[in-house]
């Protein structure tokens, strides 16, 4: 398994990327295409791919925030979920960093929603007891309420605080 970064959409694995990203998320959830290529700008964005072979098997796209790294997007190629990839990509991910990790996931309401909380708990993430609301990704919708999990400990409220201002002010303002 490679680990590659996309900087742009030039790149050969960003149709592959795009695929998936586009698939793997409800529209409230998800960038368009246009938004997405002006975030390659920003200096505290990342998008790492894992590939194998010719295949890219997984994305993660995320942001350096002040003292933690907030996972916007996760996803794994439909036919390779449920063998044990998603958890070996993240694991390896969150221990290349000791800096907390924030992510958002959608409230627990059936089955699906429930495997992925169990999911990122079996990582060792916590349920944020911090209410939270997405800020929407297209103009003139309503924000969406979402879920925090951190790892590997709670965060505190100041922290929430300056992630929230940058989640408004860098992440979803090039909406």
């Amino acid at each position: 398994m490679t680990k590659c970064l996309i900087k742009d959409s030039t790149d050969v694995l960003f149709p592959a990327y795009w695929e998936i990203y586009d698939s793997s998320f409800p529209l409230n959830e998800k960038r368009s295409l246009e938004d997405q290529l002006r975030i390659f700008s920003h200096p505290d964005y990342v998008l790492e791919t894992w590939v194998e072979g010719e295949i890219l098997t997984g994305f993660i796209g995320w942001w350096m925030c002040d003292d933690l790294r907030y996972v916007e997007h996760y996803a794994i190629h439909p036919d390779f979920r449920s063998h044990g990839y998603g958890s070996c990509f993240l694991s390896e991910w969150m221990n290349e960093s000791p800096l907390p990790v924030l992510l958002e996931i959608e409230p627990v309401v059936d089955d699906v929603t429930r495997r992925r909380q169990s999911f990122y708990h079996r990582l060792g993430f916590q349920d944020s007891l911090i209410p939270h609301q997405q800020p929407p990704y297209h103009k003139g919708t309503p924000p969406v309420p979402l879920r925090l999990m951190t790892y590997p400990r709670q965060i505190s409220e100041p922290a929430y605080q300056k992630f929230r201002q940058k989640q408004q002010t860098d992440i979803i303002s090039y909406s």
